[in-house]
């Protein structure tokens, strides 16, 4: 007998496998505890453990593969973000270290799968929209204006608040750069300063002051983006979704806090969020209506949708470029499997002209490209570890790092959870373009430190990146200054001062209840994202998982040069998207009918097994019901020669037609 034969005999044994679900449970709740750093003397690890049997006892019955794959990727990624968590705190153990590491990795690893595959094979029947005819233009419009109206005066009692709006150091540069009292530079996005340019313009020739001007800018966005929400909720509605997870979306958009103070915030990542979100929704429905007719003309409104949306995401953001570089090595795989010429065309189209106007042609403008030390804040956390740690340096390598500034000075500006220190030393007491000039030595540098001092820079990442994938983390969300250089520019709130304060209380109401504070963190919105993916992927939606894509290429730039360890703003776009993300494996082409094209419903053949034998490997569909077929369900024409008789019809009736 082989090893896997015998193996396999092994896990068949009904002992085992009563027993393997209590083993599981024990190491897992045992894993999870030393997490926690309870004693060994906790009860509540032995209630954990209690708790866990169950899950372990599902996750052992019978799963498709795709829902296997899912629930592994997924829970390995739950697994190890859990882990690195506490990475910092096994290095302070010693001696203990690695037995305390072993016992939270195998707990991890076995519970996180567990969960997810429990979880996708309960979520697999689930559907949030009803087979049938899409919504009249009418209705649609209705909806789209209606949401976004809901929600642009649910956001007005903040514009009131903050009014003008509000404006922090980058807000101020942008706006000061927009007149010309500073150099164009696109540190922050050119793009962007120009639509605060054309509002801002405009509010000051209709009332001739800066306060003014600037709350005119404000309501354009706070319209700009009840718009793109609403384009969200409008495409949900012509798919037929539910009312109930609509209203949800809705009154998530409009109540939550974030959402209503970001409206009336003059930053780039809000019109950036709004284009990441609009991308992702006009692909959805570009690939929703490929999969329900593979024939179908190419979509016009989503053909140009996409294109400015996607030149939008290149250019509001500088990681925006790489995000859909991300998103368009896949979206390059899906357009030659399906022959999708038009799509990549436009998909192509777009990275060329993103690439052309931020190299030469903001070059032959003169347009200053953003200071080398913003893309730098990994290597520069990771080297600044290593001096802070007293670590040893060549002299040759001590040389190369003075020349850019005093290592003394770089010690005293190094914070394990901010760039910003480094950089801003650099920037007034250094030498940033040495950098640029010698980029060769500064990456062997690099290299070579890292192989010397790996714990060094394991630990500069963990910190620098942790609040980007750990749910428990919170650090501020809303803007603490107001800024007015060079304008005539004061904060007028419209409201009474009791007012704003209770709105301010309102704001800050996910620091003090539990679940709550989950909708504010940057952490348990990626690990909402991931999950989602791997239950479009458990629900053979292979195709959805392109839709993931643009904001997991948001979320790979942040763990590559996030400046901060958490800055919410920063991750405003992927908070945005993640109510469509929650909907996009639920929401079913079958019997969706668009515009007279309707969704292909396989037959079974004539010898397929039985549905109850069936293994479970494709989501349940609901029969299609033929226009032509009357209310008792049988068709109107009559067989035609050579024709099968009906299945449901009796064989002696048959006999007896064809005698007469």
């Amino acid at each position: 007998m082989t090893l896997k034969a015998r193996i396999r005999q092994f896990c068949g044994n009904e002992t085992v496998r009563k027993v393997t679900p209590f083993v599981c449970a024990g190491i897992s709740a045992a894993g999870f505890a030393r997490s926690f750093n309870y004693g060994t003397t906790n009860i509540m690890t032995l209630i954990l453990a209690i708790l866990m049997v169950p899950v372990f006892r599902a996750a052992m019955q019978p799963k498709t593969k795709q829902i296997r794959i899912g629930s592994i990727v997924c829970g390995f990624f739950f697994a190890l973000a859990t882990f690195m968590m506490k990475y910092e705190w096994l290095t302070q153990q010693e001696e203990h270290a690695a037995l305390y590491a072993f016992e939270m990795t195998l707990g991890f690893l076995l519970f996180f799968p567990a969960l997810c595959a429990v979880l996708y094979e309960r979520l697999c029947k689930l559907r949030l929209n009803t087979p049938g005819e899409e919504p009249p233009r009418k209705k649609r419009l209705a909806v789209f204006f209606g949401s976004a109206a809901i929600m642009f005066f649910g956001w007005l009692p903040y514009f009131l608040m903050l009014f003008p709006g509000d404006l922090t150091w980058d807000s101020i540069d942008e706006l000061n750069q927009s007149v010309g009292n500073f150099e164009l530079s696109n540190h922050h996005p050119v793009v962007h300063t120009a639509v605060i340019k054309l509002f801002y313009s405009i509010g000051k020739a209709v009332f001739g002051d800066d306060n003014r001007a600037v709350a005119t800018y404000c309501i354009a966005q706070m319209l700009l983006l009840a718009f793109s929400f609403a384009y969200l909720i409008v495409t949900m509605y012509r798919m037929r979704v539910k009312k109930l997870p609509i209203i949800a979306v809705l009154a998530c958009y409009t109540i939550f806090s974030y959402n209503g103070t970001y409206s009336t915030t003059i930053w780039k990542d809000i019109p950036f969020a709004m284009l990441v979100l609009c991308f992702t929704v006009t692909l959805w429905r570009w690939l929703m209506l490929h999969q329900m007719d593979e024939q179908r003309k190419t979509p016009v409104f989503e053909t140009v949708m996409l294109f400015f949306t996607g030149l939008g995401m290149c250019l509001f953001r500088s990681n925006g470029l790489y995000a859909y570089m991300l998103t368009f090595v896949f979206l390059l795989i899906f357009c030659i499997r399906f022959r999708q010429k038009v799509l990549l065309a436009v998909c192509a189209a777009v990275l060329v002209l993103a690439v052309i106007a931020k190299g030469p042609v903001y070059k032959a403008l003169g347009i200053k490209p953003p200071e080398t030390m913003e893309s730098l804040a990994m290597p520069q956390q990771m080297v600044g570890a290593v001096l802070k740690n007293e670590r040893y340096i060549t002299p040759e390598q001590r040389e190369l790092i003075e020349n850019v500034a005093d290592i003394e000075g770089i010690k005293e500006h190094y914070y394990a959870s901010s760039a910003d220190g480094i950089k801003y030393y650099v920037w007034y007491n250094g030498h940033e373009d040495y950098i640029a000039e010698h980029r060769g030595e500064f990456f062997k540098l690099w290299l070579d430190l890292g192989l010397k001092y790996p714990k060094d820079y394991i630990i500069a990442y963990v910190n620098q990146t942790y609040g980007y994938w750990h749910p428990d983390v919170q650090n501020w969300v809303y803007a603490s200054e107001f800024r007015s250089d060079n304008f005539e520019l004061f904060k007028d709130p419209k409201l009474s001062e009791k007012t704003c304060e209770n709105l301010r209380d309102f704001r800050e109401l996910y620091h003090r209840y539990y679940f709550l504070g989950l909708f504010w963190s940057i952490g348990a919105a990626v690990w909402a994202a991931v999950f989602m993916m791997g239950c479009a992927f458990s629900k053979q939606k292979l195709r959805m998982v392109l839709l993931y894509f643009p904001v997991a290429g948001v979320w790979a730039t942040l763990m590559l040069a996030a400046p901060v360890f958490a800055e919410f703003r920063y991750a405003y776009s992927i908070f945005v998207t993640v109510p469509l993300l929650c909907a996009i494996p639920f929401v079913s082409h079958e019997g969706l009918v668009f515009k007279g094209s309707a969704a292909k419903v396989t037959v079974p053949a004539a010898d397929a097994k039985p549905a109850e034998e069936a293994k479970p490997e494709t989501e349940p569909t609901e029969p299609e019901v033929l226009p032509e077929q009357t209310a008792a369900g049988q068709p109107e024409h009559t067989p035609e020669a050579g024709e099968q008789p009906a299945a449901n019809k009796p064989a002696a009736s048959r006999k007896k037609k064809k005698r007469k």
